[in-house]
């Protein structure tokens, strides 16, 4: 009879419990998750001309690598020619690239989807650069086609059901602010396989962007925002020691902060920022150190306890066992 009772228990604390949702999670991810070093020599003769030149001696594994590491976030800069985007970090001083174009890099997220139907949602952040296209005279300002360009670019390679949208998380909300912290995010098992893109931008582009879309209506990407907006829903929070995150968090958006940052020599205190990192709750953590790509010299990388490279967030989720995130 004691077993008895004690399956029910268990059975009706099973039929009790919440699903859990996607922002319930946190994942690691990449900064600058494209680019390629071009040599420590090179970047010492452009010193003059870019005084952080230094710190762009670094690069990452392809981006299907990274994701075959468990990197479930990247980092896209976009550069506009007119017609498409260039993926890279400075024009014409740093612009070695793991997927040059846009719709490469996209492809290669795709294909390796395609291959890993379960997987948590991958988080892209696309950073629309515009201060140097000068440099370039491939390169153009953007103007508001460009981004309607973009979000074709990204349709045309994800069909809608693999695209998690403004739209789809909003719902039948009034807001897509409104959907985040009154609804709540979709469940983690209704958006497996899926793609979230962020436009990676506070100004005039995210104002184009938004034009007559006050809660990013038919956009593919989620703008990146502050509280208090009918599109706020995803916020890049760099400083994992904010004040601010753990209030935001509760709630209901979905932030983005950093562990680290390329800066050459002395690695002792990522350590205690990646820790933050971790501890603040924010749902997306990027590096420039993740699984595979350690630092040698120091042994810092930025994974979870046990090498994992995504868990239930200890914020959002403080209740109850986390189950498993992927097959």
């Amino acid at each position: 009879m004691r077993y008895c009772v004690l399956f029910l228990a268990v059975a009706a604390f099973a039929a009790h419990a919440e699903p859990l949702r996607m922002n319930q999670i946190q994942i690691i991810g990449t900064h600058n998750s494209y680019h390629q070093s071009m040599g420590a020599e090179y970047f010492k003769t452009i010193g003059t001309l870019f005084p952080e030149a230094l710190e762009w001696d670094y690069q990452h594994l392809p981006l299907d690598q990274q994701l075959e590491h468990g990197v479930r976030s990247f980092e896209l800069d976009l550069h506009w020619t007119g017609s498409g985007f260039r993926v890279l970090h400075v024009p014409h001083y740093d612009n070695n690239s793991s997927c040059a174009v846009f719709p490469d890099c996209l492809g290669v997220i795709k294909a390796w989807s395609d291959a890993h139907p379960k997987h948590v949602p991958i988080v892209v952040l696309l950073e629309t650069k515009d201060e140097l296209n000068r440099l370039d005279p491939e390169i153009f300002p953007y103007t508001p086609e460009a981004l309607d360009v973009m979000d074709e670019a990204i349709r045309g390679v994800f069909p809608e059901e693999r695209l998690l949208t403004p739209d789809r998380v909003r719902g039948e909300a009034n807001t897509l602010e409104e959907a985040v912290t009154s609804t709540g995010w979709p469940e983690l098992d209704s958006v497996r396989g899926t793609v979230l893109f962020v436009l990676h931008d506070t100004g005039r582009i995210r104002d184009w962007y938004l034009q007559a879309r006050p809660s990013a209506e038919g956009r593919a990407a989620f703008p990146q925002s502050e509280p208090g907006e009918a599109y706020s829903a995803f916020i890049i929070e760099n400083n994992p020691y904010s004040e601010r995150t753990g209030p935001w968090l509760k709630e209901g958006y979905y932030i983005r902060t950093r562990a680290d940052g390329a800066t050459p020599g002395d690695k002792s205190g990522f350590f205690k920022k990646r820790d933050q990192a971790f501890a603040c709750g924010a749902q997306v953590i990027h590096t420039d150190y993740p699984p595979g790509e350690k630092d040698e010299d120091s042994g810092y990388v930025v994974e979870f306890e046990g090498g994992a490279t995504m868990r239930c967030n200890p914020v959002t989720h403080s209740e109850g066992d986390c189950p498993a995130l992927e097959p």
